[in-house]
């Protein structure tokens, strides 16, 4: 999937206009950059087009430990929106990623985190 396949796909689930998708994509990859330890976060950007990836690399220190609610806070704090706003967003754009990376990356994406991370990627349990 190309970068603007993966925003128009975005774009088309969440009904966002293009500002609106690039800032929620942003917020929630940019979220799960910071979430995850260095190596998946590099390995997760190995899977996805550059302007993406470079998002989800761009974190330097180590992994947060988030659980569920402290990660849809994040991201409502970047977006400017409610949990609820935030927490759709997360889902549109975890659904739309889950649909980019391969099975066994997203096992091991999954893998990592804790299991209320699961349902928000459309996925409950490892595939």
């Amino acid at each position: 999937m190309t970068y603007g396949t993966f925003m128009a796909t975005v774009r088309e689930r969440g009904e966002y206009a293009a500002d609106e998708a690039e800032q929620v994509v942003r917020a929630v990859i940019g979220t799960l950059g910071e979430r995850l330890p260095p190596t998946s976060a590099e390995h997760l950007a190995d899977q996805l087009p550059t302007p993406l990836a470079d998002i989800v690399d761009q974190s330097d220190g180590p992994a947060r430990t988030w659980g569920v609610s402290e990660f849809i806070n994040q991201v409502a704090e970047h977006t400017e929106q409610d949990e609820i706003a935030a927490e759709e967003d997360t889902r549109i754009v975890f659904s739309v990623l889950a649909d980019q990376i391969t099975g066994g990356e997203m096992n091991k994406l999954i893998s990592q985190l804790p299991s209320g991370y699961a349902e928000l990627f459309g996925h409950g349990e490892l595939s």
